[in-house]
C-alpha cells in the first residue's frame, strides 16, 4: 500500500482525486489544504506528496524545497494549473519527481503516482533535457520570465491573485519592503514598465500552454 498526501485547497479536486486513487486498492490517501504542511507530513508519513502550487496559505514552489529539506526521501508530484513551461523545470530543480497540469484528466494522475513510487521521474516532454541547459534557457530573450528566481515567481503569482504586498509578506515570512524590492527587480529583469505588463506575460505563458 502506497501512502499519499494530497495537498490542495480545492475540496472538490481533493475528493475526486482521492476517489480515483482509492479505487485502485493500492493507495492510502490523506488530504491537506497546505496549512502547517510540515507538521502534517510528520503526522501522516506519506511516501508520495501530490502538491498544488497555488495554495491559500502558502506558495507551493516556496514550500517544495523546505519539504525536501526536512523529508529528502519523500517523492513529490506537482499537480497544478500553472504552466509547465514556467514551472516544471523549477520544480524538478527543487526536488519534485513529477509534474502534471490540472487541464489533464484526473485519470492520468494514478499512473504517474505508480511510476514515481517505482523511482521514475515524470515530467512533460523536454523538461529533463532542458535541465542540462539551464543557463541557456534562462538567458533566452523570448522567455523573460525564465530569468526570475523561484521566490520572484512566487511573489508574482500572489500578485496575479490580487494579494497586497503586506499579505504576500505574511505568507512568505518576508518584510513589506522586501516584497517591494522583488517587484522592482522583476520589472527590471523583464523590461516591463508596470505590474500589469508582468501579469500579462504570465497570462500569455498560460495561454501558450493551453494550445
Amino acid at each position: 500500500m502506497i501512502s499519499i498526501l494530497i495537498v490542495d485547497d480545492h475540496p472538490a479536486i481533493c475528493f475526486a482525486l482521492k476517489v480515483i486513487l482509492k479505487k485502485e486498492g493500492k493507495y492510502a490517501v490523506a488530504i491537506s489544504n497546505g496549512e502547517n504542511l510540515l507538521a502534517q507530513i510528520h503526522q501522516h508519513r506519506p511516501q508520495l506528496l501530490i502538491l498544488d502550487l497555488e495554495l491559500s496559505h502558502a506558495d507551493g514552489l516556496d514550500l517544495l524545497p523546505r519539504v525536501k529539506q526536512h523529508f529528502p526521501e519523500l517523492k513529490v508530484l506537482i499537480f497544478t494549473s500553472q504552466p509547465a513551461g514556467l514551472y516544471a523545470l523549477r520544480t524538478l530543480q527543487a526536488g519534485a519527481s513529477g509534474f502534471i497540469n490540472k487541464n489533464m484528466s484526473l485519470e492520468h494522475v494514478e499512473p504517474l503516482c505508480q511510476l514515481i513510487a517505482e523511482g521514475y521521474q515524470c515530467f512533460p516532454e523536454g523538461v529533463l533535457h532542458r535541465a542540462g541547459i539551464v543557463q541557456e534557457h534562462r538567458s533566452d530573450p523570448d522567455n523573460m520570465l525564465a530569468q526570475l528566481s523561484d521566490r520572484e515567481i512566487a511573489v508574482l503569482n500572489f500578485l496575479k491573485q490580487g494579494k497586497s504586498n503586506m499579505e504576500i509578506a505574511g505568507l512568505l515570512s518576508l518584510s513589506n519592503k522586501t516584497i517591494s524590492t522583488y517587484k522592482t527587480r522583476m520589472l527590471q529583469k523583464c523590461g516591463c514598465d508596470d505590474l500589469s505588463q508582468l501579469i500579462d506575460m504570465m497570462a500569455a505563458e498560460d495561454r501558450r500552454e493551453d494550445r
